[in-house]
Parts: C-alpha cells; sequence; structure tokens
C-alpha cells in the first residue's frame, strides 16, 4: 500500500480536530429534535458550521488523493487504502462529537456532510446530501439524516458510478453511522450549535 504522507498528514489534521476546540463564546447549544423554529438564521448562518463543512470537504479531498488507488486493476490490493480510509474517517468522526454540554452528544451535520462533498462523486454527494435531507429534515427527524445519508449515498453511488461509488460510499459509511450509534448506546441526545445574539445569553440544551 502506497501512501503519500505529504497529503495524509494535513487531511489527518483537518479531520480529526474537534470541532469543540473551536467554538467560541457566541456558541450555543440545543437538542436538535425539540425544534428549532426561531433559530434557523443563527444555526444555518453560523460561520463554524460552514468552516466545519469546507475542512471536511478539503480533508476527504485529501484523505482520497493519499490513499489513491485503481479499483478494479488493483482488485484485493485496494482494500488497505480504503480501510485505512474508513478507519481514519471513522475517527474523525467520533471526535466531533465531543460536547461542551455533558449530557447531550455533538451532531456533527456540516462535518459529515463535508465528508460526504469531498469523498463521494460530486453528483453522488449533491443528490445524496439533498434526498437526505429532504426526507431526515422535512419530516422533523434530524436523526435519521445519520443511517439515511449512507443508505443513499450507497444506491445512488452504485446506480451512477457502479462499484467504484458502491464502495466510496461503503467507506464514508462507518464515519456516518458511528455518532447515531454512540447517542444510542450512551443515551444522550443530539445538541447542535447556533450564534448566541449576545455573550451573555444562556440557553439550557434541554429547552
Amino acid at each position: 500500500m502506497s501512501v503519500n504522507w505529504l497529503i495524509f498528514l494535513p487531511a489527518v489534521v483537518l479531520l480529526w480536530t474537534p470541532i469543540a476546540l473551536l467554538q467560541g463564546k457566541k456558541a450555543r447549544h440545543r437538542v436538535v429534535d425539540i425544534g428549532w423554529h426561531g433559530y434557523w438564521p443563527r444555526t444555518l448562518f453560523f460561520g463554524l458550521h460552514w468552516f466545519d463543512l469546507i475542512r471536511a470537504a478539503v480533508g476527504a479531498a485529501l484523505l482520497d488523493a493519499a490513499t489513491a488507488v485503481d479499483l478494479i486493476p488493483a482488485g484485493f490490493n485496494a482494500h488497505p487504502p480504503l480501510l485505512l480510509r474508513a478507519g481514519v474517517l471513522l475517527v474523525g468522526a467520533l471526535l466531533q462529537c465531543r460536547s461542551r454540554e455533558p449530557k447531550t452528544i455533538h451532531a456533527p451535520f456540516a462535518y459529515l456532510a463535508g465528508l460526504a462533498l469531498g469523498g463521494l462523486y460530486p453528483t453522488v454527494a449533491v443528490f445524496s446530501l439533498a434526498l437526505t435531507l429532504v426526507l431526515a429534515i422535512g419530516p422533523g427527524l434530524p436523526s435519521a439524516f445519520f443511517p439515511l445519508l449512507p443508505l443513499i449515498g450507497a444506491g445512488l453511488g452504485y446506480l451512477l458510478e457502479s462499484m467504484t461509488g458502491l464502495l466510496d460510499a461503503a467507506t464514508l459509511a462507518p464515519a456516518v453511522v458511528a455518532p447515531w450509534l454512540l447517542s444510542f448506546l450512551l443515551g444522550k441526545p443530539f445538541s447542535s450549535t447556533y450564534r448566541s445574539r449576545s455573550r451573555i445569553e444562556i440557553t439550557s440544551p434541554l429547552k
């Protein structure tokens, strides 16, 4: 297995830096399943979420380049690079689950969306994210994002890019599903961040 370490190491730094370390005094936490009416603008336009998405997309793209392998000619030799890639993504996703609110788990929606944009074919990534958001956020089931994204990504990946697209989605799947399983095993709800209007605003994540 050949790894381009000059690209691999920056990718790991981007992917493994916990977003909790970058949350400033303006960040507030709110449980994702209790309704976000009145909070959407402060969530969608919170710059930290966009930074999270972009750095995850760049990190995933660099990771793919560092562990690039031609799947068809490589055959069985393609497994180690794919496993390494899946392992790095999985660890990165789990590191993002740390929340400053001890009773919750941070829901890394932006981070995982970035992984999809950087790790899947662009067409597959865009349509997978769009369908996932419609099916999860639309009915008010945001936690469904985690199992839906890899399932839809695998289906569209195989449909549009054959086995290559399917394997890309399979490599990404453990990282996307892991936060969901962690929340279930620990019995903690997901929380997400939004921008406070003032530094003294105090909001319980359970309200």
